[in-house]
């Protein structure tokens, strides 16, 4: 017994995932009541739809049986005033006894009774009087057809010395639209074969029968007291002149349709008969609209379902991305707010924790750069020596003290190198690197006895810009010690580079040995150079290094060259305020 619970309990158990339970609670809240109250509205109102589409019948029904009724009636009470002793009566028995020369005034007469009649009664339509024995027809209102005939009309009920016919093709040839009739013998004292005719007006029948709004698919069968069928719309399934079934006065399935009928006092009956679909259309238009109901209801329970998942699940797998980007070092992404005061605390902390991750990095950062300074500083002071400084200064006032300019000029020179190089020039711009280049290049000349060739283009407003210092110096004595064989070019070109941002472009251009691309590709990557080659590449490593250390990515260092060609070194850094070289002008310093 107990497997079996636990079995049962396992069964039902909710998942693991959190987004997983939120997704079937959601559904079941919004499911459940929608489908409780969705199949108590259902039922409920689909009973009373098809009660108000039943009494919807029948009222119609009823309606067209008593407007019958009443037009039956009043045709009555119009041949009983044409028929019987009366003033028209009369009129017609003398004008029927008349000689020609009087007929006149009694058919003018009779025609004007007649014409009154018509007006008094605007449901009725042609009235004339007619032999029965020679079909010589009197006193027309219409002109009626010369074929008229009651042979083939259908009679639908005979009573108390009146016939009623139809519904039936109108007699005006003018016409031609479905009307009612009646037939009454009219009592002549000399004469009994003259009848009195009368039809309906053919607009009361088409607005009768034919189909109302409210009432499409309605179709009609008029009945006599016999059982046949006198008048159908539906002469496929219910032909003329067969007998219709008795459905009596409650819904019946007749043929697929649905039929329903009401008699009248005289026997013959009305029926309405609505194919299954007509009848269920209003029922099946509920239905639809239900339908939609509950689809729109649906959508709004996904749309709540939606904003109570965005409210949970959202805040949370946002707490869980910015989890993942400090795993993966993402530091710097703008945080997320939920807009949930509890997620908003959670997250809270959480940037808090990440601030004191960011500041533990950039201090890690700052001790490795400054340690990376710090070896700059040596490289440099093993490149110039600071304590030569003094001695060279020393020398130089003895070499003047004895009168040797050369070497005056000369020691002058090359402590003017020495003193700028180890940041005692002031702040380091374009102008004082170019100075250096040339006292660096004079000392070459004594040094080599050797002219070298070198111009410098700079544009003027870029002279007083800052720069690193000690940066040209070892491009250019890379040019004169491996590029050139004594008699070569040296060229500086020193301009703004157009860009999104703004940028300093250098470039030394020499036209000397050239060198092979793995040569290249070890000078920018910063390897050193075998024993034999001392003083190849040590200049440029530092430039490589002092350019990461100033500018981090945005400064770039390129080297294009040509074996026994040329070779060109390019730079393209930032350009700063002098204000903002304090940190550079710091750096250099040795």
């Amino acid at each position: 017994m107990e497997k079996w619970n636990r079995s049962v309990l396992r069964l039902f158990k909710l998942p693991y995932s959190l987004r997983n339970r939120l997704l079937i609670i959601l559904s079941l809240t919004a499911l459940l009541p929608l489908a409780i109250l969705g199949s108590i509205s259902y039922y409920s109102m689909l009973s009373l739809q098809e009660n108000k589409t039943k009494a919807g019948v029948i009222n119609h029904l009823h309606e067209v049986r008593m407007s019958l009724d009443n037009t039956f009636s009043q045709m009555n009470h119009v041949s009983q005033q044409l028929a019987f002793e009366g003033k028209v009566g009369q009129d017609v028995e003398k004008y029927l006894n008349a000689k020609a020369y009087g007929k006149k005034a009694l058919q003018d007469e009779i025609e004007s009774e007649i014409g009154v009649i018509s007006f008094t009664n605007p449901n009725l339509g042609m009235i004339f009087y007619f032999s029965i024995e020679t079909n010589e027809r009197y006193f027309e209102n219409y002109m009626a057809d010369p074929k008229f005939s009651l042979d083939k009309l259908p009679l639908l009920l005979k009573a108390n010395r009146i016939s009623y016919y139809g519904p039936h093709k109108s007699f005006n040839p003018l016409d031609g639209h479905l009307v009612f009739s009646a037939v009454r013998k009219v009592d002549l004292k000399e004469r009994d074969d003259i009848y009195v005719y009368i039809e309906t007006n053919y607009k009361w029948v088409e607005a009768l029968i034919q189909n109302q709004e409210g009432t499409e698919g309605y179709e009609h069968l008029i009945v006599d007291a016999e059982g046949r069928i006198a008048f159908s719309e539906v002469q496929n399934d219910f032909p003329e002149g067969t007998r219709f079934a008795d459905v009596g006065e409650n819904k019946s399935l007749v043929k697929g349709y649905f039929a329903f009928s009401e008699p009248s006092n005289q026997g013959w009956k009305v029926v309405t008969v609505i194919s299954k679909s007509s009848y269920e259309y209003e029922v099946n238009k509920w239905i639809r609209k239900f339908t939609g109901t509950v689809i729109v209801a649906l959508f709004i329970s996904f749309v709540f379902a939606l904003l109570i998942w965005r409210m949970f699940y959202n805040p949370l797998r946002g707490l869980i991305r910015e989890i993942r980007d400090v795993k993966n070092h993402k530091l710097t992404n703008r945080p997320r707010r939920p807009s949930n005061l509890e997620f908003d605390m959670i997250h809270g902390q959480f940037d808090h924790m990440r601030t004191r991750i960011t500041c533990l990095i950039e201090d890690i950062e700052k001790s490795e750069r400054e340690k990376s300074e710090l070896e700059l500083e040596k490289l440099m002071n093993q490149i110039n020596p600071h304590f030569i400084h003094n001695t060279l200064d020393t020398i130089r006032w003895m070499a003047r003290g004895e009168g040797q300019t050369q070497i005056d000029r000369l020691v002058s020179t090359l402590n003017k190198l020495l003193y700028y190089n180890l940041g005692k020039g002031g702040e380091p711009t374009v102008r004082a690197e170019l100075e250096a280049i040339r006292s660096y290049i004079s000392l070459q000349e004594v040094r080599y006895n050797v002219c070298f060739e070198i111009h410098i283009e700079a544009e003027p407003h870029v002279l007083d810009l800052p720069i690193p210092r000690f940066i040209l110096q070892p491009i250019v004595e890379n040019a004169l010690y491996h590029g050139l064989d004594g008699d070569g070019v040296i060229e500086v070109e020193i301009r703004e580079v157009q860009g999104a941002e703004e940028l300093l472009g250098i470039a030394v251009r020499d036209n000397g040995r050239g060198m092979d691309p793995e040569t290249i590709r070890r000078l920018i990557e910063g390897h050193k150079e075998k024993e034999g080659k001392v003083g190849m590449g040590i200049g440029l490593q530092y430039v490589v290094r002092m350019l990461k250390s100033h500018y981090g990515g945005r400064a770039a260092f390129t080297i294009e060259s040509t074996p026994g060609v040329s070779t060109t070194v390019m730079l393209t850094i930032p350009i700063q305020d002098k204000g903002d070289a304090a940190y550079d002008e710091c750096a250099d310093c040795g």
